[in-house]
């Protein structure tokens, strides 16, 4: 099985080994403005019910707002759960038994 990796199914493996708050690093103006997309893509996955609450920080900068932090509430939903495991192959963490 070829496996497919795209933004979505990286940030849901991720949430998946137990990462919850996402901020951007290093903290530079490139980095902020960078992790912008990655809010979006987790306002996305929160839209879509593959995960469960997404609560985010704004800062007002150099006058326009920017997320400097997102956190996942309840983790990923059992479609989320579905997705990943589907292009995975199903593979396990090691060590977990689901």
């Amino acid at each position: 099985m070829t496996q497919t990796t795209s933004p979505l199914l990286d940030l849901l493996a991720q949430i998946d080994a137990g990462i919850i708050i996402f901020e951007p690093f290093p903290r530079t103006s490139a980095e902020l403005v960078a992790f912008q997309e990655t809010v979006r893509r987790l306002q996305e996955m929160e839209q879509l019910g593959l995960v469960r609450r997404v609560f985010t920080q704004v800062r007002h900068i150099a006058g326009q707002d920017y997320f400097d932090l997102a956190m996942v509430q309840g983790g990923m939903t059992a479609e989320g759960q579905r997705l990943l495991e589907e292009h995975t192959g199903g593979q396990q963490k090691p060590g977990l038994l689901r």
